[in-house]
């Protein structure tokens, strides 16, 4: 039970003031091959192209380059140096569209306004760290699933997309998406997932756990109002709410309750699914708690 907010205006965060935290992203993981053709992806580290992993015996064809001589000499056959290429970090992006995203925060924000934000804010910070990423949004979602970039202009078209379907009148079913996303043939891609608690309560366990299981995947759940204030707006039944209910103490300390009991099952279930999770109570903590995120820490 919430307040509706229209929001048409371009929402973006401060690329300048992100940029300091860009040098603190540190991914938690890297998806690694060593298959030749691995060579044409850029390394998530600037400057490198290859990691050094371990020395093998020298075959014939090796690079001479990669011999290592003083190895060679103690071992008494030739030894070559053996590198690993690093894949470029891949994430993909979405944000929930249910009918309860359509309130606000605990700070008066749109929880939809903080959405884009959120992904804004990872998007570029991933960007600027060496990773590639999709914003899912619109009809086309799916074809979207393998359309990774980088950039301004790519990160601008990704949210101008995302932020006409959150505001839209279109919901879509978020179960059903990230099924989809599951789907594809993307191991080692990471996701992120902007949502509340009613969208974390209603995702199946096995889901969460399948998402988790082969790939980083990143949550952010955006706070819900607080139930004291006038002129409250359920998104839910389409009703205003009459003050003498929205006012009541007793009414107002056992949604409370409820509200503590159902966060503790959320954070409960993420935790038992190994996600990297965070809750932002208010926009201003964006910036830090997806640093955070980002580098696989917990951030509740």
């Amino acid at each position: 039970m919430t307040q509706i907010k229209k929001k048409s205006s371009r929402i973006r965060p401060d690329y300048e003031s992100l940029n300091g935290l860009s040098s603190r992203i540190r991914f938690k993981q890297y998806s690694r091959s060593n298959s030749v053709a691995d060579g044409a992806f850029p390394s998530v580290f600037r400057g490198q192209s290859m990691e050094f992993e371990d020395l093998r015996p020298y075959v014939p064809g090796d690079n001479l380059r990669d011999m290592d001589w003083k190895a060679s000499s103690r071992c008494g056959i030739p030894m070559v140096r053996n590198y690993v290429a690093d894949k470029r970090k891949q994430i993909i992006f979405m944000e929930d569209t249910g009918k309860t995203m359509r309130g606000v925060m605990a700070d008066g924000t749109d929880k939809r306004e903080c959405g884009v934000l959120t992904i804004a804010s990872a998007a570029y910070l991933a960007g600027r760290s060496g990773a590639d990423y999709s914003i899912l949004s619109g009809k086309d979602w799916k074809s979207r699933i393998k359309r990774f970039g980088n950039g301004p202009a790519f990160l601008e078209e990704g949210l101008t997309s995302l932020q006409e379907e959150v505001f839209g009148k279109e919901v879509y079913d978020l179960e059903s998406r990230l099924d989809g996303i599951l789907d594809a043939p993307l191991k080692g891609v990471a996701i992120c997932l902007v949502t509340d608690m009613k969208g974390l309560l209603d995702l199946p366990e096995r889901m969460l756990r399948t998402a988790a299981a082969e790939r980083e995947f990143y949550v952010f759940e955006i706070s819900d109002g607080s139930f004291d204030r006038k002129n409250y707006f359920d998104v839910l039944t389409d009703r205003m709410i009459p003050e003498f209910i929205s006012r009541g103490k007793g009414l107002t300390a056992e949604i409370r309750k409820k509200q503590a009991e159902y966060q503790a099952q959320v954070r409960s279930k993420l935790r038992r699914c190994g996600v990297y999770y965070a809750y932002l109570g208010d926009k201003k903590e964006i910036p830090e708690i997806v640093t955070g995120v980002l580098n696989g820490e917990i951030a509740d």
